[in-house]
């Protein structure tokens, strides 16, 4: 009995409908099945519809396979009418309820209960289908059989009424299903596309082949192409009532070429063999060959994939490909890599992605409690309109009000929401594509861990912020006792002693200030960035940092050693390259009193492609397998101290110079850092960079030193200098200085005061700190610079941040870290009375 069926339905026609109708019963279950997940009461009430529309579309695809198996020939003309009736009255059934499920979907849409004269005209055709085919010769009246899938069926006279009615269903169901489109809903317009797809492709197919060929032509060969189709009608129904994310068209697309174009690689060539030889004779070359194709089909998958794409989207790559690729940039920096992920996802310029702590957004938080759920704000006013939840209706407010599109909740080690990205709409306001959601899932799944590190960063970049702050405080504070001590001091001649004390206790105040400097550097480096990048000579650079770095005695001093042959060029960000220095030798001189021999050589040397600064250090040197690690996130080696990020910071700023940083070391001997530059051109002898200008300007402006100084001293008594300061410890130490260099020295608060003192005085130059009551620096400078445009504001702040560095550069004239000293007052005194005085005379 099985072989007798088996060689029944052997016809490859029959075989695809009969897959096709299991197909679309697999998918009625399943409906069915998220219908009573989603709600009971719409299945009763909206879904029933379509599920008889699914059933009766699965007994017309049966019933139309039976015209393509050797049943046709084996019942011949009398078992052909009845199954051609029978495939009539399915189709009428499952036309007419598609038409009732599209009733129900728009008078939902326009809340009201479906029309009566729509019930009307199901239930009068309903009745006149049933009579006209159960009525002998009204509809068919005989069937010519020659062979499967060979077979000629002669009409009755209300086939052509029977036909309209069909056709008449279809085009009322497409008609209401654009009138979903007309939604000011997205999601309900999205939903409509769909189904209209689906309608239309199912229409065309019938129009085409059941109504016209087969009248015109009288040609029945291709009968079993509609039933066929209709499975995609049947599926983007369905799929567009259950699901609310949908794949975009241009993926669908991509998906479909590529899986065709692979297909074809392995199809072709059985097509080809089959063709020459008899295939039957070679099962065991056959099974190898299907052996190969699975084994091969998912690479040769992923290389047609890139022509597809490119056919597509014009790209090798395309945007979900773009958007998982940003896993590396996220453990560089988060903000660059959420800059990235924005102009992928089409958002507006000045729109951003954020990421917040799911604490303070319980409301959210508890509502994903599912892994990889996501709240898409159209979603959520779907679901409200459909069940009037009134928690989904202040979510729904809540994401309107922070204009979020989506919010995507990230996991912790534990697999609890830690925290929340909320991602604006898109510029052109379409929704976000199913296809972008799961690749946004799976990268924040890989990135998480980089997200909460730096999350774990910034709030210690806020606590070193907060000890700087309060260290900086007390520091002014004994560097104002030791500058009264120094005055009473100089007043008796024999304290020379006592005097150099002093001297020593300035030159630990300013070490510890450069170390709240570096600390706050390595906490910063999260925020790295490529900003001010200019070409410098790198010995100038070098011999700077060597010189300004606050070291603990001038024994330690010495044994630094610079050697600036082999000069050359860099492109790089001034203080951070600054910050690499210092970082290095921080951690040399770290060693210095456990190794008395250590010394300390800086060398440079030029390539023909690159160039290097080698830093060597002859201290304790480093063990083999530790060398690979001492450039990650948080290590530290043979040092009770320090944060771990300093030298993870120097790589990352390296890399960003277009360089790398590299270190060999033999332990007990020695340590060298290479610090690798691209090679770049020399700079032409009539090019000048900004600090060659200056330097210059310094040059002419200085042909007699004895003459100028007084020409200084002179100038400083007659400068009005204003202080603004919260701190009255800080105005008090700049105040000292300032009258010792004889200049008269106002006081503010804060920057509205300062504002004040500025409208009420002639004031020459203006120090600004940033972090101020009532009023901080950057505005007090812009309404300064609005009154004032000529007039110097200098930052005097203990700001050390990339960004706010960057912030005071693009507002104020320059900068000086605090507290200061009289050295540093007294020479950006200088220089801006310089610069002063040039305009003046031009």
């Amino acid at each position: 009995m099985f072989e007798s069926l088996i060689h029944h339905l052997i016809y490859p026609k029959a075989l695809l409908l009969l897959s096709t109708a299991f197909f679309s019963l697999g998918w009625l279950i399943y409906f069915i099945r998220c219908s009573i997940q989603q709600s009971l009461g719409m299945l009763k009430t909206l879904y029933y519809p379509y599920v008889m529309y699914t059933f009766f579309i699965t007994l017309w695809i049966m019933s139309n396979a039976y015209f393509h198996t050797e049943w046709l020939v084996d019942f011949g003309n009398s078992g052909a009418v009845f199954m051609a009736k029978a495939a009539n009255i399915f189709s009428f059934l499952a036309f007419s309820s598609a038409f009732h499920f599209s009733c129900r979907l728009k008078s939902l849409n326009e809340n009201h209960s479906i029309k009566y004269w729509q019930l009307a005209l199901i239930t009068i055709s309903t009745i006149y289908a049933f009579y006209v085919n159960l009525t002998p010769g009204l509809t068919v009246v005989g069937v010519i059989v020659e062979a499967p899938s060979k077979f000629t069926i002669h009409f009755g006279s209300e086939t052509p009424t029977f036909f309209f009615l069909l056709i008449l269903f279809t085009f009322l169901t497409l008609f209401n299903t654009l009138g979903l489109s007309k939604s000011s809903d997205k999601l309900k317009r999205v939903k409509s596309t769909y189904m209209v797809i689906g309608i239309v492709i199912f229409m065309i197919s019938t129009a085409v082949i059941h109504v016209f060929i087969t009248t015109v032509f009288n040609d029945f060969s291709f009968t079993w192409l509609p039933p066929a189709f209709s499975i995609i009608e049947l599926f983007l129904m369905g799929y567009a009532v259950i699901f609310h994310r949908f794949y975009s068209w241009k993926y669908l697309l991509h998906l479909s070429c590529s899986t065709l174009f692979a297909l074809c690689v392995y199809i072709i060539p059985l097509w080809a063999f089959s063709q020459a030889f008899n295939i039957l004779e070679y099962i065991p070359h056959l099974s190898a060959w299907c052996l190969l194709c699975g084994a091969t089909f998912h690479y040769t998958w992923a290389k047609v994939a890139k022509w597809s794409s490119l056919l597509i989207y014009r790209d090798t790559e395309t945007p979900v490909h773009k958007i998982l690729s940003l896993s590396n940039d996220f453990q560089y920096s988060t903000q660059d890599a959420m800059y990235k992920l924005a102009q992928l996802l089409n958002l507006e310029k000045e729109q951003t992605i954020l990421i917040s702590d799911a604490q303070s957004n319980e409301l959210y938080a508890t509502y994903l409690i599912q892994d990889d759920s996501v709240l898409l704000l159209e979603e959520v006013k779907y679901h409200f309109n459909n069940t009037r939840n009134q928690r989904l209706n202040l979510i729904k407010e809540q994401m309107s009000k922070h204009n979020a599109a989506m919010i995507l909740p990230l996991y912790d080690h534990h697999n609890t929401v830690s925290q929340l990205l909320f991602s604006p709409h898109k510029s052109n306001g379409s929704l976000y594509s199913n296809e972008e959601i799961s690749a946004l899932q799976k990268l924040f799944s890989k990135v998480q861990s980089y997200i909460r590190s730096e999350h774990h960063v910034k709030q210690a970049q806020a606590m070193a912020k907060s000890i700087a702050h309060e260290m900086r405080n007390p520091l002014s504070q004994i560097l104002l006792h030791l500058e009264n001590l120094d005055n009473i001091a100089s007043h008796i001649d024999t304290a020379s002693h006592f005097r150099e004390e002093i001297q020593r206790g300035r030159d630990s105040i300013q070490h510890g200030n450069q170390m709240i400097d570096i600390i706050l550097y390595e906490a910063n480096q999260s925020i790295i960035n490529n900003s001010n990048i200019e070409p410098y000579q790198i010995s100038s650079l070098v011999d700077q940092a060597i010189n300004i770095y606050a070291y603990e005695s001038d024994d330690i001093k010495s044994k630094v050693h610079f050697y600036s042959d082999n000069d050359f060029i860099i492109k790089v960000n001034e203080t951070l390259f600054g910050f690499i220095i210092f970082n290095l030798l921080k951690n040399s001189i770290c060693y210095f009193n456990n190794h008395p021999d250590n010394k300390i050589e800086i060398r440079l040397e030029t390539g023909d492609k690159q160039n290097k600064l080698l830093f060597k250090d002859y201290g304790p040197g480093i063990e083999p397998q530790i060398i690979q690690r001492i450039f990650d996130e948080f290590f530290t080696y043979q040092k009770k101290e320090g944060s771990g990020l300093g030298l993870s910071y120097c790589k990352r700023a390296m890399k960003l110079f277009g360089g790398q940083i590299e270190c060999r070391s033999i332990y007990g001997n020695y340590t060298e850092f290479s610090l690798v530059f691209p090679y770049i051109e020399p700079l032409p002898s009539h090019t000048y960079s900004q600090n060659d200008f200056l330097q210059q300007l310094d040059l002419d402006l200085n042909e007699s030193k004895t003459d100028h100084c007084n020409k200084i001293s002179d100038n400083l008594t007659a400068v009005k200098i204003l202080v603004t300061d919260d701190s009255q410890v800080q105005r008090s130490l700049v105040k000292l200085y300032l009258k010792k260099l004889g200049a008269e020295v106002y006081e503010a608060e804060n920057g509205q005061q300062a504002i004040d003192v500025v409208s009420q005085k002639s004031i020459d130059i203006v120090f600004m700190d940033i972090q101020m009551p009532i009023m901080n620096g950057f505005e007090a400078c812009r309404q300064i610079k609005a009154m004032y445009p000529n007039l110097p504001v200098i930052a005097l702040s203990g700001e050390s941040g990339e960004q706010e560095i960057r912030q005071i550069t693009q507002t104020m004239d320059d900068r000086l870290l605090k507290p200061t000293t009289q050295k540093l007052l007294k020479e950006i005194l200088e220089k801006w009375i310089k610069q002063n005085e040039l305009i003046e005379n031009f």
